[in-house]
Protein backbone atom coordinates (compact mmCIF):
# COMPACT_ATOMS: atom_id res chain seq x y z
CA UNK A 1 0.00 0.00 0.00
CA UNK A 2 1.49 3.38 -0.95
CA UNK A 3 1.28 6.39 1.33
CA UNK A 4 -1.51 8.00 -0.72
CA UNK A 5 -3.77 4.98 -0.28
CA UNK A 6 -2.97 4.93 3.43
CA UNK A 7 -3.94 8.60 3.76
CA UNK A 8 -7.22 7.94 1.98
CA UNK A 9 -7.92 4.95 4.24
CA UNK A 10 -7.33 7.08 7.34
CA UNK A 11 -9.39 9.98 6.00
CA UNK A 12 -12.36 7.76 5.24
CA UNK A 13 -12.11 6.08 8.64
CA UNK A 14 -12.08 9.51 10.29
CA UNK A 15 -15.12 10.50 8.21
CA UNK A 16 -13.71 13.77 6.91
CA UNK A 17 -13.61 15.23 3.41
CA UNK A 18 -10.55 15.99 1.35
CA UNK A 19 -11.29 19.68 1.93
CA UNK A 20 -11.30 19.24 5.71
CA UNK A 21 -8.01 17.34 5.63
CA UNK A 22 -6.46 19.95 3.35
CA UNK A 23 -7.51 22.73 5.72
CA UNK A 24 -6.09 20.91 8.74
CA UNK A 25 -2.73 20.43 6.98
CA UNK A 26 -2.79 23.88 5.35
CA UNK A 27 -2.48 22.51 1.81
CA UNK A 28 -4.79 22.65 -1.19
CA UNK A 29 -7.62 20.20 -1.76
CA UNK A 30 -5.96 19.39 -5.08
CA UNK A 31 -2.84 18.27 -3.22
CA UNK A 32 -4.82 15.81 -1.10
CA UNK A 33 -6.60 14.52 -4.20
CA UNK A 34 -3.27 14.03 -5.93
CA UNK A 35 -1.92 11.99 -3.00
CA UNK A 36 -4.95 9.72 -2.98
CA UNK A 37 -4.60 9.08 -6.69
CA UNK A 38 -1.08 7.72 -6.57
CA UNK A 39 0.97 10.77 -5.57
CA UNK A 40 2.98 11.36 -2.41
CA UNK A 41 3.12 14.32 -0.03
CA UNK A 42 6.32 16.28 0.47
CA UNK A 43 8.51 14.66 3.14
CA UNK A 44 8.19 17.61 5.52
CA UNK A 45 4.40 17.03 5.59
CA UNK A 46 4.65 13.37 6.60
CA UNK A 47 5.14 14.03 10.38
CA UNK A 48 2.19 16.48 10.32
CA UNK A 49 -0.02 13.90 8.62
CA UNK A 50 1.02 11.21 11.10
CA UNK A 51 0.34 13.53 14.05
CA UNK A 52 -3.06 14.54 12.65
CA UNK A 53 -4.19 10.93 12.28
CA UNK A 54 -2.40 9.85 15.49
CA UNK A 55 -0.37 7.17 13.76
CA UNK A 56 3.35 6.63 13.23
CA UNK A 57 5.21 7.61 10.09
CA UNK A 58 6.09 3.90 9.78
CA UNK A 59 2.38 3.15 9.55
CA UNK A 60 1.94 5.71 6.77
CA UNK A 61 4.73 4.06 4.80
CA UNK A 62 3.36 0.56 5.59
CA UNK A 63 6.49 -0.48 7.48
CA UNK A 64 5.62 -3.60 9.44
CA UNK A 65 5.50 -3.74 13.22
CA UNK A 66 8.25 -6.35 13.12
CA UNK A 67 10.61 -3.36 12.91
CA UNK A 68 10.52 -2.90 16.68
CA UNK A 69 14.26 -2.35 16.67
CA UNK A 70 15.59 0.52 18.75
CA UNK A 71 12.07 1.20 20.01
CA UNK A 72 13.49 3.37 22.80
CA UNK A 73 15.18 5.63 20.24
CA UNK A 74 12.00 5.83 18.19
CA UNK A 75 9.99 6.71 21.27
CA UNK A 76 12.49 9.39 22.25
CA UNK A 77 12.37 10.87 18.74
CA UNK A 78 8.56 10.83 18.82
CA UNK A 79 8.49 12.77 22.10
CA UNK A 80 11.13 15.21 20.86
CA UNK A 81 9.07 15.88 17.73
CA UNK A 82 6.68 17.93 19.88
CA UNK A 83 7.32 21.47 21.11
CA UNK A 84 9.00 21.50 24.52
CA UNK A 85 5.93 22.87 26.32
CA UNK A 86 3.83 19.93 25.06
CA UNK A 87 6.20 17.07 25.89
CA UNK A 88 5.12 16.52 29.51
CA UNK A 89 1.52 15.98 28.39
CA UNK A 90 2.74 13.64 25.63
CA UNK A 91 4.73 11.58 28.17
CA UNK A 92 1.72 11.43 30.52
CA UNK A 93 -0.58 10.21 27.75
CA UNK A 94 1.94 7.65 26.51
CA UNK A 95 2.52 6.33 30.03
CA UNK A 96 -1.22 5.96 30.57
CA UNK A 97 -1.66 4.01 27.33
CA UNK A 98 1.36 1.82 28.09
CA UNK A 99 -0.17 0.95 31.46
CA UNK A 100 -3.18 -0.42 29.58
CA UNK A 101 -0.83 -2.36 27.32
CA UNK A 102 0.66 -4.15 30.35
CA UNK A 103 -2.55 -6.18 30.55
CA UNK A 104 -2.31 -7.11 26.87
CA UNK A 105 -5.10 -4.71 25.88
CA UNK A 106 -4.98 -2.11 23.17
CA UNK A 107 -7.03 0.94 22.21
CA UNK A 108 -8.80 0.05 18.97
CA UNK A 109 -10.60 3.34 18.27
CA UNK A 110 -8.24 6.08 19.45
CA UNK A 111 -10.53 8.97 18.52
CA UNK A 112 -13.51 7.50 20.35
CA UNK A 113 -11.32 6.72 23.36
CA UNK A 114 -9.97 10.30 23.46
CA UNK A 115 -13.54 11.62 23.49
CA UNK A 116 -14.47 9.28 26.33
CA UNK A 117 -11.62 10.37 28.60
CA UNK A 118 -12.24 14.08 28.07
CA UNK A 119 -13.63 14.28 31.57
CA UNK A 120 -12.07 15.78 34.70
CA UNK A 121 -13.44 12.94 36.82
CA UNK A 122 -11.69 10.11 34.95
CA UNK A 123 -8.90 7.91 36.25
CA UNK A 124 -7.34 4.53 35.68
CA UNK A 125 -6.00 1.80 37.96
CA UNK A 126 -4.02 -1.19 36.77
CA UNK A 127 -3.27 -3.67 39.54
CA UNK A 128 -1.45 -6.95 39.08
CA UNK A 129 1.04 -9.25 40.82
CA UNK A 130 3.80 -7.42 38.96
CA UNK A 131 2.85 -3.94 40.11
CA UNK A 132 0.45 -1.00 40.12
CA UNK A 133 -0.07 1.87 37.68
CA UNK A 134 -2.35 4.77 38.61
CA UNK A 135 -3.37 7.56 36.26
CA UNK A 136 -5.39 10.70 36.88
CA UNK A 137 -6.65 12.39 33.72
CA UNK A 138 -7.91 15.56 35.42
CA UNK A 139 -6.73 18.56 33.40
CA UNK A 140 -5.47 20.38 36.50
CA UNK A 141 -4.08 17.32 38.29
CA UNK A 142 -2.55 14.96 35.74
CA UNK A 143 -0.79 12.10 37.50
CA UNK A 144 0.90 8.92 36.42
CA UNK A 145 2.59 6.69 38.97
CA UNK A 146 4.09 3.29 38.25
CA UNK A 147 5.03 0.94 41.11
CA UNK A 148 6.59 -2.20 39.64
CA UNK A 149 7.47 -5.23 41.75
CA UNK A 150 8.44 -8.86 41.27
CA UNK A 151 8.07 -12.17 43.09
CA UNK A 152 10.94 -11.35 45.44
CA UNK A 153 9.77 -7.90 46.52
CA UNK A 154 6.70 -5.95 47.45
CA UNK A 155 6.15 -2.47 48.82
CA UNK A 156 7.18 -3.30 52.39
CA UNK A 157 10.44 -1.36 52.12
CA UNK A 158 8.32 1.78 52.10
CA UNK A 159 7.30 0.96 55.67
CA UNK A 160 10.84 1.02 57.08
CA UNK A 161 10.60 4.79 57.54
CA UNK A 162 7.07 4.64 58.95
CA UNK A 163 7.95 6.68 62.07
CA UNK A 164 9.33 9.54 59.98
CA UNK A 165 6.36 9.28 57.64
CA UNK A 166 3.93 9.57 60.51
CA UNK A 167 5.84 12.53 61.93
CA UNK A 168 5.74 14.34 58.58
CA UNK A 169 2.01 13.66 58.30
CA UNK A 170 1.61 15.09 61.79
CA UNK A 171 3.43 18.24 60.69
CA UNK A 172 1.44 18.41 57.45
CA UNK A 173 -1.83 18.26 59.40
CA UNK A 174 -0.84 21.50 61.12
CA UNK A 175 -2.45 24.43 59.30
CA UNK A 176 0.57 26.73 59.64
CA UNK A 177 2.99 24.09 58.35
CA UNK A 178 0.72 23.40 55.35
CA UNK A 179 0.24 27.10 54.56
CA UNK A 180 3.98 27.74 54.86
CA UNK A 181 4.77 24.80 52.60
CA UNK A 182 2.43 26.07 49.89
CA UNK A 183 3.66 29.64 50.28
CA UNK A 184 7.35 28.72 50.00
CA UNK A 185 6.77 26.58 46.91
CA UNK A 186 4.84 29.42 45.30
CA UNK A 187 8.00 31.54 45.33
CA UNK A 188 10.73 31.35 42.72
CA UNK A 189 13.66 30.66 45.02
CA UNK A 190 16.01 33.12 46.70
CA UNK A 191 17.25 33.54 50.26
CA UNK A 192 14.86 34.68 52.98
CA UNK A 193 14.60 35.19 56.72
CA UNK A 194 11.86 34.54 59.24
CA UNK A 195 10.58 38.03 58.44
CA UNK A 196 9.24 36.80 55.08
CA UNK A 197 6.82 34.46 56.85
CA UNK A 198 5.98 37.05 59.50
CA UNK A 199 4.98 39.57 56.83
CA UNK A 200 3.14 37.24 54.48
CA UNK A 201 1.48 34.78 56.87
CA UNK A 202 0.77 37.21 59.71
CA UNK A 203 2.52 35.10 62.33
CA UNK A 204 4.97 35.78 65.17
CA UNK A 205 8.73 35.37 65.07
CA UNK A 206 8.55 32.30 67.34
CA UNK A 207 5.95 30.65 65.07
CA UNK A 208 8.07 31.35 61.99
CA UNK A 209 11.20 29.97 63.64
CA UNK A 210 9.43 26.79 64.80
CA UNK A 211 7.84 25.98 61.45
CA UNK A 212 11.16 26.53 59.66
CA UNK A 213 12.90 24.21 62.13
CA UNK A 214 10.37 21.51 61.27
CA UNK A 215 11.01 22.08 57.56
CA UNK A 216 14.76 21.85 58.10
CA UNK A 217 14.19 18.47 59.73
CA UNK A 218 12.78 17.12 56.45
CA UNK A 219 15.18 19.06 54.20
CA UNK A 220 12.46 21.26 52.75
CA UNK A 221 14.61 24.26 53.61
CA UNK A 222 18.23 24.65 54.59
CA UNK A 223 19.68 27.33 56.83
CA UNK A 224 23.06 29.07 57.05
CA UNK A 225 24.43 31.65 59.49
CA UNK A 226 25.63 34.76 57.69
CA UNK A 227 27.81 37.27 59.62
CA UNK A 228 26.47 40.84 59.40
CA UNK A 229 28.31 43.56 61.32
CA UNK A 230 28.81 42.23 64.84
CA UNK A 231 26.14 39.56 64.69
CA UNK A 232 24.89 36.72 62.52
CA UNK A 233 21.67 36.35 60.60
CA UNK A 234 19.99 33.11 59.66
CA UNK A 235 19.28 32.87 55.94
CA UNK A 236 16.99 30.15 54.60
CA UNK A 237 16.61 28.75 51.11
CA UNK A 238 13.97 26.32 49.81
CA UNK A 239 15.44 23.08 48.45
CA UNK A 240 14.22 21.53 45.22
CA UNK A 241 11.75 18.90 46.37
CA UNK A 242 9.24 18.03 43.60
CA UNK A 243 8.14 15.00 45.64
CA UNK A 244 6.09 17.50 47.66
CA UNK A 245 3.97 18.25 44.59
CA UNK A 246 3.57 14.51 43.91
CA UNK A 247 2.56 13.89 47.51
CA UNK A 248 -0.11 16.60 47.50
CA UNK A 249 -1.36 15.43 44.09
CA UNK A 250 -1.77 11.88 45.39
CA UNK A 251 -3.38 13.10 48.62
CA UNK A 252 -5.88 15.02 46.51
CA UNK A 253 -6.78 11.77 44.72
CA UNK A 254 -7.13 9.97 48.05
CA UNK A 255 -9.48 12.52 49.62
CA UNK A 256 -11.30 13.36 46.37
CA UNK A 257 -11.18 10.00 44.65
CA UNK A 258 -12.53 10.31 41.10
CA UNK A 259 -15.77 8.46 40.48
CA UNK A 260 -15.31 7.14 36.95
CA UNK A 261 -12.84 4.58 35.71
CA UNK A 262 -11.78 4.98 32.11
CA UNK A 263 -9.79 1.77 32.53
CA UNK A 264 -9.59 -0.69 35.40
CA UNK A 265 -7.86 -3.99 35.87
CA UNK A 266 -8.10 -5.40 39.38
CA UNK A 267 -5.64 -7.65 41.12
CA UNK A 268 -4.43 -8.69 44.58
CA UNK A 269 -4.79 -6.07 47.30
CA UNK A 270 -2.35 -7.54 49.81
CA UNK A 271 0.19 -4.88 48.86
CA UNK A 272 2.40 -5.29 51.95
CA UNK A 273 3.89 -8.30 53.67
CA UNK A 274 2.91 -8.82 57.28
Amino acid sequence: MNIGNRIKELRVKKKITQEELAKALQVSTQAVSKWENGGSPDLELVPLIATYFKVTTDYLFDIKESDIVDIEKKLAKYIQSFDLEKRMNVVHDLAFKMSIATRGDEIEDQEKFDEMINNDDMFSSVIGPEGIAITSLAKDNKIFICLPKDEKSDYSKMLISKDKQRKFCEYLSNELFYKTLVFLYSRNGGNFTEQLLIDNLNITYDEAKLVLQKMEEFKIVTCSDVPINDTTMKLYVVLQNPQIVGLIAMLDMVVNKPNTYCYYCGGPNNYFKR
